[in-house]
């Protein structure tokens, strides 16, 4: 590859497939379309009353419904058939918090690698200089 060619493809990582309802999502990066929407309802969920939530009720309802949205919105961008009411039809609590837990860590990963290329920049600039 020609010294003057930046290929941002290396910063994407190697696909990590999960298979829910028959549909292959891959999980190992946030799309830039929703990360600022995945963000908010991850903020929101961390808001909530953790007194509250472990004594279930309301405020658990309120967290299930916000990571059900959170799944949801992450598979739509690839399979938009896979809209809330479909995860709440097909899935099981369990498959709905292992996928949220994934779609997470794919947010926090996708902030820790634009801040790490950030850092490589900026140390290529004052090396070459």
């Amino acid at each position: 590859m020609p010294d003057n060619v930046v290929d941002l493809d290396v910063l994407r990582p190697k696909p990590v497939i999960v298979i829910i309802g028959g549909h292959e999502i891959d999980i190992s990066f946030m799309p830039a379309g929703i990360v600022f929407d995945v963000d908010a309802i991850q903020k929101k969920l961390e808001a909530l009353d953790q007194t509250e939530l472990e004594k279930g009720g309301e405020v658990a309802q309120e967290a299930f419904e916000l990571t059900v949205e959170m799944c949801s919105l992450f598979c739509t961008m690839r399979h938009p058939e896979l809209t809330k009411s479909w995860f709440l039809k097909n899935c099981d609590p369990n498959q709905i918090d292992v996928l949220a837990n994934m779609v997470r860590d794919a947010l926090q990963r996708s902030y820790e690698g634009s801040e790490a290329y950030q850092k490589n920049q900026q140390a290529a600039r004052v090396t070459s200089e």
